[in-house]
């Protein structure tokens, strides 16, 4: 993750900050904080249409003008003496070219206004891996998110009946039964009994095959 001074400060607008971006796609191995060792991000993205500062809204335009995707993540409490990373804005769909971006927001004593930063995070696994497990060679997917279904969009069903495939065999099986009276109980405190039974006296089945009827049988 770099660190906070390799983004400039904003206003309390929850803004996106182009420069995060470009560290993310050019990343260099030295001079990290240093806006000189990074292409200008005018030349690298395409900005048109966009205003500045881009709230974080809009960073769903800005990830189809780049072909790219961007999730953010930001504090959400603390725990175990640590603060605990949460995602703020997922993307609805992981590009090859993939940002991960944490917000941050800081109060200075001598100003009332919050001071925003979004900054790269370099290895999403080694910033939150100790939130979720002791173990530190677990890694963290971000990715894998539920989508829950709506009012319009509550049932399953199956709908590409084209890419089904027919099985080989198929068997076809059937039973006859008779219905055999039951003598009933003669205890008048029992208010339910069995009358009837089902008994089998005769199993059929036949083995279809779908590609040689000759391999059929009963």
């Amino acid at each position: 993750m770099l660190r906070k001074r390799n983004q400039c400060a904003f206003d309390s607008q929850c803004v996106f900050r182009a420069w995060s971006v470009v560290a993310a796609l050019y990343p260099v191995q030295s001079h990290v904080n240093r806006k000189s060792s990074y292409p200008d991000y005018t030349t690298v993205l395409n900005l048109e249409g966009i205003e500045f500062p881009v709230i974080l809204k809009q960073i769903t335009k800005f990830e189809l003008l780049n072909d790219i995707s961007i999730n953010v993540f930001t504090e959400g409490g603390k725990k175990d003496g640590g603060n605990v990373i949460v995602p703020l804005r997922l993307t609805k769909e992981k590009k090859e070219k993939h940002v991960n971006l944490l917000y941050l927001q800081e109060s200075r004593r001598d100003d009332e206004n919050v001071i925003a930063h979004f900054t790269w995070i370099k290895d999403l696994s080694r910033l939150i891996g100790s939130q979720l497990s002791k173990n530190t060679g677990k890694k963290y997917l971000n990715y894998c998110a539920v989508i829950l279904p709506n009012e319009n969009d509550k049932w399953l069903s199956f709908r590409d009946h084209n890419k089904k495939e027919r099985l080989l065999f198929v068997v076809y099986a059937d039973l006859e039964c008779i219905l055999e009276k039951k003598k009933r109980t003669n205890d008048e405190n029992i208010s339910r009994f069995t009358y009837q039974h089902h008994k089998v006296f005769s199993v059929g089945y036949y083995i279809y095959c779908v590609y040689d009827e000759t391999a059929s049988m009963y």
